[in-house]
């Protein structure tokens, strides 16, 4: 099993990215064609219970994966599938108690741009 082996790689592709595990697939192929989807699967799963992957789950149940970095909401165009990082700071409202400690955050607000 080669879990590890393609880490950085998977890392690199997934940075400033929402990307499907065929997606990763795909680009990780690129680089190396031997590469097997179980152990790109593999590999991200792992990524994400070490917290260097997160996970976002869309409405339609299809699942991204985004190198983690800091909290952020997400932004889902519904005409054109689009996701958008959007910065907690902007919203200066939003107060967590101080004995609350937040380990993981998925806000997801869905819409569309106006045009």
């Amino acid at each position: 099993m080669k879990t590890h082996f393609y880490t950085q790689d998977i890392i690199d592709i997934c940075t400033e990215k929402h990307l499907t595990v065929d997606e990763i697939f795909a680009l990780v192929s690129e680089k190396h064609p031997t590469a097997g989807k179980s152990s790109i699967y593999r590999n991200v799963e792992e990524l994400c219970t070490e917290w260097a992957l997160k996970k976002v789950v869309w409405a339609s149940k299809k699942t991204y994966f985004e190198k983690a970095k800091h909290d952020h909401i997400h932004l889902i165009d519904q005409e054109t599938g689009e996701i958008f990082d959007y910065d907690i700071a902007n919203f200066p409202d939003l107060k967590i108690p101080e004995n609350f400690s937040v380990k993981d955050m998925d806000i997801k607000i869905f819409g569309t741009f106006k045009k």
